[in-house]
């Protein structure tokens, strides 16, 4: 796509092509637009990362749960350029958490609303595959005599042939290897309720089942917006849960960041409409030809 450029289209008449919504993971997406990198603050709102170096600390949520100002970003961009070596502009991001964007010379571009949160990346990349191997195989939740007895529950499920690709063994190495996107997202969906309720204790039963709940909802095709209200309460939830019960170190950049799905998907439309599942399935594909 050609951005803020007349096109001449075979009909003779003149299009306009615009960028207004950048959805790719987390660092490209900092680096695309000018922000720090997510292990330091948040580009959306005013979280930051505390003394222990990691996003702990929801009891304060009102206080940092804040949109930023765009404005603000594009005068620290500005000032950024200003500056006469890389160890002052160094020192600049660490203050301001802003660099210059090539991006921000489109004067409609918003670097805060227009860069959206990657469900793909965020929920099943990012915290369903967390939550799974850094808490539950990490602190011997899921020993492996129970990823055994897992994958054989697993074998006596049917499921649909356009539900994609299905997990397969799931006790190589340190369990659940080389799982995609698609196959956490059909795991949680469809197998982990059934297959993981007897072998985990009731903390992690109520953690399950608010993220269960919350995909469930965050990937309809039409979604009513009580129900996203519903998703935002239960990603609070889930967090609070963790914190709560595993400590404030476990709170990773992808845990905060899905506080910020709701308001992308208000701008947006439904996740789908804007994940990166058909991406990366044409990156996997381009990957393999010559």
């Amino acid at each position: 796509m050609t951005l803020n450029r007349t096109n001449e289209c075979p009909n003779g008449k003149d299009i306009k092509a615009a960028l207004i919504i950048a959805s790719c993971d987390i660092p490209a997406a900092r680096k695309l637009c000018g922000h720090i990198s997510a292990l330091a603050s948040c580009h959306r709102c005013e979280k930051s990362t505390n003394k222990q170096r990691n996003f702990g600390g929801m009891a304060d949520i009102d206080e940092w749960f804040v949109m930023k100002d765009a404005t603000v970003h594009c005068q620290n961009a500005l000032d950024w350029r200003k500056c006469k070596s890389n160890a002052e502009r160094n020192k600049f991001v660490k203050r301001t958490g802003t660099r210059w964007s090539e991006l921000l010379r489109l004067p409609y571009f918003d670097p805060i609303r227009f860069v959206t949160i990657d469900p793909m990346h965020c929920l099943f990349l990012g915290i369903a595959k967390w939550i799974t191997k850094r808490i539950w195989v990490d602190e011997g939740i899921l020993t492996e005599k129970v990823l055994q007895l897992i994958e054989k529950k697993m074998t006596e499920f049917r499921v649909p042939a356009d539900l994609g690709r299905t997990p397969g063994k799931i006790k190589c190495g340190e369990g659940f290897s080389n799982f995609t996107a698609d196959q956490w997202r059909n795991f949680f969906l469809i197998y982990f309720t059934v297959v993981l309720w007897d072998h985990l204790p009731f903390k992690d039963r109520q953690i399950l089942t608010y993220f269960v709940r919350v995909c469930m909802i965050l990937v309809r095709r039409i979604v009513e917006v009580s129900d996203m209200e519903e998703a935002h309460e239960g990603l609070i939830r889930i967090i609070k849960l963790i914190e709560k019960h595993y400590g404030e170190e476990k709170i990773m950049p992808n845990l905060y960041l899905s506080l910020h799905l709701c308001e992308c998907s208000y701008d947006y439309g439904p996740l789908y409409s804007f994940w990166c599942f058909s991406f990366e399935r044409m990156n996997g594909i381009l990957g393999k030809k010559n």
